[in-house]
């Protein structure tokens, strides 16, 4: 009776030990094992972009540019640009196929005239500059184009 009561003893301490060694095998995760890369986090993949915007951007010679762009999943475009104060024939309208860049932030409309990049953000399209900048400055809040 007294090697069962030893082996009985000797048993637990070497299954509390092994569960020991178990649980210090354990490591924590790192934050930035659960986070997803931030390449995985844009435009194109996490909003919901489809749609039409709508805005009025500055104009040099005229009041302004009443823009319209319409963008679906298939990255097709169609963009009507209204100058207005101007007559009749100051109505431009174009439509195709649009781009998005390799940060999966940007849409360039193929075949359109300039200015054709936008910067794709929640709920808005922020037209870019020629060299695709993001435009800055007192008037910066004129070039959004706000989805409907």
């Amino acid at each position: 009776m007294k090697h069962f009561w030893i082996s009985l003893i000797l048993l637990l301490v070497l299954m509390g030990c092994k569960q020991e060694t178990e649980t210090s095998e354990y490591t924590p995760l790192e934050e930035t094992d659960i986070m997803m890369p931030y390449s995985d986090y844009n435009a194109r993949l996490s909003l919901d972009f489809e749609g039409t915007y709508l805005g009025t951007l500055p104009c040099a010679d005229c009041e302004g540019i009443k823009t319209t762009i319409t963008i679906d999943g298939d990255n097709n475009f169609e963009r009507v640009m209204v100058y207005l104060g101007k007559d009749e024939n100051g109505t431009f309208r174009e439509g195709g196929m649009f781009s998005w860049d390799e940060t999966g932030n940007v849409i360039t409309l193929l075949n359109a005239e300039e200015p054709n990049q936008y910067h794709v953000g929640e709920n808005v399209l922020f037209h870019l500059d020629v060299e695709g900048n993001r435009i800055t400055g007192d008037l910066s809040e004129h070039y959004k184009l706000h989805k409907k």
